[in-house]
């Protein structure tokens, strides 16, 4: 009689309509670890595929054609986070406990207990954490920004800076960079200028904590009026949130760069300009 192959597995997930491999062919003990630890309830968008000779998953067009995902189920179900996190899905309009996160991947806990895998991004999932606010110097603050915000590079002045972190990520979520206001007009001795605000978009609500944290430290500080701006393509929802309202539209009409303050424009946005304003009680 021929040999017969002890079985193997493997998990596939799928996300965004994809299948996408997140394990490698794994043996029986390694698989039924793995299920101990998802509590033998297959979440909804996993999948396991079983083979009793490997040649025949290496043969396999569905898996041949299916791309790794770029975090292991195995990392996934090791990386309990180490705050209470909860997700919003917001095409589904439901909030759940995350029972694993590992970088930008997350296993949810479902109403019936078998859980659903995200690729959290911020615009159709989005994650919710208590956020704990640090003072950070403006080096490192304008080193985050110069790696994270769309558009704008990172001050070289400031009165202060603040961020806020979340247990277990590596870097803050946000920072906030607050200073004197950079046009003349502005600078009656008690408006201070948000000038930027940075999140991660994964993490709800970063962007309106920032803004409230740095009206707090001015209002502290002295300070009655706050001054921001946006692009005109941006909502500012989360400036809104806060209490800021729109102040009319400035125009850089000689350019943003100058020779007393030369500004690359791929970093420093020319154009018009939504001016936010908000009056401290």
């Amino acid at each position: 009689m021929p040999a017969v192959c002890a079985p193997h597995h493997m998990f596939l997930a799928k996300l965004d309509g994809r299948s996408y491999r997140c394990s490698e062919l794994m043996d029986d003990a390694a698989f039924e670890e793995l299920m101990d630890r998802l509590r033998w309830r297959m979440p909804y968008n996993l999948r396991a595929f079983h083979c009793s000779d490997p040649r025949w998953a290496a043969e396999n067009p569905v898996l041949k054609a299916a791309p790794s995902l770029p975090v292991d189920i195995r990392g996934l179900l090791s990386a309990a986070p180490q705050q209470p996190i909860r997700l919003k899905d917001k095409r589904r309009r439901q909030t759940m406990a995350v029972r694993y996160k590992c970088g930008d991947y997350v296993l949810t806990d479902t109403e019936d207990g078998y859980g659903r895998l995200y690729r959290v991004d911020g615009a159709v999932s989005s994650l919710v954490a208590q956020l704990r606010a640090e003072p950070i110097t403006l080096q490192e603050a304008s080193a985050y920004i110069d790696r994270h915000h769309r558009h704008n590079a990172g001050p070289r002045f400031h009165k202060f800076s603040v961020c806020l972190r979340v247990d277990g990520e590596p870097e803050p979520v946000g920072v906030a960079v607050a200073s004197i206001p950079k046009s003349r007009h502005q600078m009656d001795g008690e408006t201070l200028e948000i000038n930027r605000c940075c999140a991660d978009p994964r993490y709800a609500g970063v962007c309106s904590n920032l803004y409230a944290r740095a009206i707090r430290i001015g209002r502290e500080m002295g300070y009655r009026r706050f001054l921001t701006y946006t692009l005109p393509e941006e909502s500012g929802s989360s400036l809104r949130a806060v209490g800021f309202r729109p102040d009319g539209v400035t125009i850089a009409s000689k350019g943003w760069d100058c020779p007393s303050r030369p500004r690359s424009t791929n970093r420093y946005p020319e154009g018009e300009k939504i001016r936010w304003i908000f009056y401290a009680q």
